[in-house]
């Protein structure tokens, strides 16, 4: 069952989700703290990858990792960074029981905790605050997807770049090159030129 239309089906979605509070997420993140499983991931290593099927849902405690795909040929395209604190899993996985349709890596040696979706969508049938923190997180989902979207088909490459220098300066800080050019969507070395160009100007 669709998460969203059984926590409406059980009165537990609010007409107004901007309105969820901290207190709503907190009580997400404890949620997942108390019955999820911890592990550590080594830098370069895999959460899951795409094509695999995965009912997690993940928590970052600490480190940083990223959401690629990869296309026909190979070449990696980054959709996210995801620093300490964020919530990730793959919604077609979780809720179509589909092939994952990316991979989640860790870019730093990054300590997780995973829980099962079921066991997160039996809880909020009972539980009207977890129910709200995890409509909270399908919001704030398609918010960053919809914002990502339109980054990638409206803004040039060194429009992205300068909006992830902008919105997330210690992300940037912490990937290495290659990782900047496959999220932003150019070759290392065209990486290099707006960086230069940048630094040129006044």
């Amino acid at each position: 069952m669709v998460l969203l239309s059984s926590l409406m089906m059980f009165g537990y979605c609010t007409s107004r989700p901007e309105e969820l509070t901290e207190v709503h997420l907190t009580r997400f993140q404890t949620f997942m703290e108390e019955f999820g499983a911890a592990s550590t991931i080594p830098k370069g290593e895999y959460v899951f990858r795409q094509g695999e099927r995965d009912s997690c849902l993940y928590l970052i405690r600490s480190g940083l990792l990223k959401a690629h795909y990869l296309d026909l040929e190979g070449k990696e395209h980054i959709k996210s960074f995801l620093p300490e604190g964020s919530i990730i899993g793959s919604l077609v996985a979780l809720i179509d029981k589909d092939p994952s349709s990316f991979s989640l890596a860790a870019v730093e040696p990054s300590d997780i905790v995973s829980v099962p979706y079921e066991t997160l969508a039996q809880a909020a049938q009972q539980d009207v605050g977890l129910a709200n923190a995890l409509v909270g997180f399908l919001t704030g989902y398609g918010k960053r997807k919809e914002r990502r979207e339109f980054e990638l088909l409206t803004l040039s490459p060194e429009q992205r770049y300068g909006l992830l220098l902008q919105t997330s300066p210690e992300v940037a800080e912490r990937v290495s090159q290659a990782d900047l050019a496959a999220y932003i969507g150019v070759t290392p070395q065209a990486l290099s030129r707006i960086k230069r160009r940048r630094s040129n100007r006044p």
